[in-house]
């Protein structure tokens, strides 16, 4: 986890709960989990400009196992697309704090990764009583 950055400005409801996180941790790495930071948000795009409605829809946060994971604009909702996706399989991870505590903080990080119980991140978690 990074220091966060107080000088983003949030105004769309979307994107309210990521760009909180921001000014708290700006991005982290969280086991198999990157969140970019706000300065290197423009820099990873590609994959969001590649599904349907591009850029205009979707804006990439992060990866988890180097598969996009996107904030889909109208509604909130984070999606993770694996590392070879199709837009049809993208999987709803709910809205960003959802996401964060069960996902990254709780029980499902473990959906997220075969054999999750011999990585690091999941080690951690059980070891502080999170999962």
């Amino acid at each position: 986890m990074k220091e966060g950055n107080q000088n983003i400005e949030f105004d769309t409801v979307c994107f309210k709960q990521y760009y909180h996180f921001l000014t708290l941790s700006d991005g982290a790495r969280c086991g198999v989990i990157d969140l970019w930071s706000y300065n290197e948000l423009p820099l990873h795009q590609f994959h969001a400009s590649e599904l349907t409605g591009g850029v205009e829809k979707w804006v990439e946060i992060g990866q988890v196992l180097y598969g996009p994971l996107v904030i889909e604009k109208n509604s909130g909702l984070i999606y993770y697309f694996h590392e070879y996706y199709s837009e049809s399989m993208g999987e709803n991870l709910g809205n960003f704090n959802y996401f964060m505590l069960n996902y990254v903080f709780g029980q499902k990080y473990g959906e997220l990764l075969p054999d999750s119980h011999l990585e690091d991140w999941y080690s951690f978690l059980k070891r502080i009583d999170l999962i």
